[in-house]
């Protein structure tokens, strides 16, 4: 249905714009479909949202010969409310630059159509049938000096005919190259919108809703997808707290790498480059790049400790336990020693004293072993010297050799063999089996993430998340890639986790390193031939390193 106000007071409304022969109405109406037919062409290949817009806009003011067009999405509110948004402008007479959104009611034309579903046509907006809903907002024309004569408004609808998004064309010039800067022009320029252009704005609508709605869709596709990766990243953090924010900072310090990287016209990287489509590919590899830690038992993950606190106090009671019962076994051995009437006093006490003295010797040896002990189970600790480390293993062979028992008469270790493993960690908290099964988690994350059915585009994100914690030497895992073999945007992500994990203050098994000391670290670790030097360079250079703070 259209809704036609057309107004038998402008000339034109009635009259063709020129007198052309047959021939040469076929010619531009053959044209004009090739036009179309190639305008469907490029709107359908389109996939940048704004670009769509602007080329339907473009597209349906050159076929109508508009001064003047803008298009309007429909969006929904949180409350359900249908709104229509300002999302593209373009006119040939005045500067526009504006949004705004209004409700799809009838208090604005765009907005009845919307509602309605209909298409309007008006040969001047000020000269409305005060009888019917809608009427015309003369705002914009007063803020910016304009004169909105002849209207043309298309709903864009879908495939269900819900209407998605409304063209407003305005003010159909005689000749494309004039520009309406006051009334006069305006009066004499502006003609109505007949009938052939009404069939083109829709024959164009009906594309460009086409072309819209798969955009939309796709858009819609990829802002779910994009949701369901954030939330996948931050469910593996929320399994271990410690490590929280540490995907979102190494993602963005190696987007920030990656496009230092682009900018870059020297060395090694200055033929490097990222594409938009390898940038969104890299950002989702970092955001998942410990996905694979979701099939690490969280004894493990979450370790903070060597020996966990609750089972490292039972450690300490055990040690108690034996003290203890040292010391009632040297009080039973001097009681006896006291009831022996057989023994002159001078033994006795000389007997006493001995055991006194043997008591107090292993007592305050094992007062000495447990604060080692405990001290070994801190996983803040600074790491021992050689010869303050020899001395705590041999305090833990001392222990593992010494027996207490329990009020039920069984006669268990001090020391477990396990807990015996775990103290004799030199760095961090876990053995070297646990720390297999950390590493697991990078070829466990391409296992996971390989079953995503990715689109070309991203279609290396498996790789890349898997190979983070390869090294340039080869020592890295799981594969154990050289220079060569490992993906360059996984050689970038690479020098960000490392520096965000020795950085980080949220790590309860370490201190927080300064930023100076853990670039400084990276600086070895290049050296050593592990990681990427002139993408380091570039990472200090460039200061990428302070966004870890922000």
């Amino acid at each position: 249905m259209v809704t036609d106000a057309t107004l038998t007071s402008t000339p034109a409304s009635s009259a063709p714009l020129s007198s052309t022969p047959a021939s040469l109405e076929g010619a531009i109406a053959a044209r004009r479909l090739r036009h179309l037919s190639e305008i469907g062409l490029a709107l359908s290949a389109e996939r940048d949202i704004r670009r769509l817009l602007m080329m339907i806009l473009s597209a349906s003011r050159e076929l109508t010969t508009s001064d003047g067009g803008t298009l309007y999405i429909v969006e929904k509110s949180p409350g359900g409310e249908k709104n229509l948004f300002f999302r593209a402008s373009q006119n040939d007479s005045i500067t526009v630059d504006t949004s705004m959104s209004f409700a799809v009611s009838t208090s604005s034309l765009a907005g009845y159509a919307a509602m309605k579903g209909e298409i309007m046509r008006f040969d001047d907006v000020y000269h409305l049938d005060e009888s019917k809903d809608y009427k015309f907002n003369r705002k914009f024309d007063d803020d910016h000096g304009y004169r909105t004569k002849s209207v043309l408004i298309v709903p864009l609808k879908d495939h269900n005919s819900e209407v998605i998004g409304v063209l407003q064309l305005i003010n159909r010039k005689r000749r494309r190259e004039i520009l309406l800067r006051d009334a006069e022009t305006v009066e004499s320029e502006v003609v109505p919108f007949d009938d052939e252009m009404l069939e083109l704005a829709e024959t164009l609508a009906s594309q460009a809703a086409v072309a819209l709605n798969n955009t939309l869709l796709l858009q819609e596709i990829e802002e779910l997808f994009e949701a369901l990766v954030v939330a996948a990243s931050s469910a593996i953090e929320d399994r271990d707290p410690s490590t929280s924010g540490h995907s979102r900072r190494v993602t963005s310090l190696t987007l920030a790498l990656a496009q230092a990287v682009n900018e870059t016209d020297e060395g090694p990287f200055r033929e490097a480059y990222f594409s938009p489509a390898q940038m969104k590919e890299l950002r989702y590899a970092a955001l998942l790049h410990d996905f694979g830690k979701i099939g690490v038992r969280e004894n493990v993950l979450v370790k903070s400790h060597k020996i966990e606190p609750a089972r490292f106090e039972a450690v300490q009671n055990r040690i108690l336990a034996l003290r203890g019962q040292w010391q009632n076994d040297a009080a039973r051995a001097q009681l006896a020693i006291l009831r022996d009437s057989t023994l002159p006093d001078t033994a006795k006490n000389a007997a006493i004293d001995a055991i006194e003295n043997e008591t107090n010797g292993r007592v305050v040896q094992l007062d000495t072993d447990l604060k080692t002990v405990t001290a070994l189970n801190d996983p803040t600790m600074d790491p021992l010297p050689n010869d303050a480390w020899e001395e705590a293993l041999r305090t833990l062979e001392r222990l593992l050799q010494l027996n207490y028992t329990t009020p039920d008469g069984d006669v268990l270790p001090v020391l477990q063999p396990d807990e015996h493993l775990a103290l004799q960690v030199r760095r961090g908290t876990l053995t070297q089996d646990e720390f297999r099964q950390i590493q697991d988690h990078a070829q466990m994350s391409y296992e996971f993430l390989k079953q995503i059915p990715w689109t070309t585009p991203l279609e290396k994100v498996p790789i890349i998340a898997r190979s983070h914690h390869e090294r340039s030497d080869g020592s890295g895992y799981p594969q154990g890639l050289t220079a060569a073999e490992i993906p360059t945007g996984a050689k970038l992500m690479a020098i960000a986790d490392v520096y965000d994990a020795l950085t980080a203050s949220d790590r309860p098994y370490k201190r927080a390193m300064a930023p100076e000391r853990a670039i400084q670290i990276l600086g070895f670790e290049a050296k050593a031939g592990k990681i990427d030097p002139d993408a380091l360079k570039i990472f200090v250079e460039k200061g990428i390193w302070k966004l870890a703070g922000e």
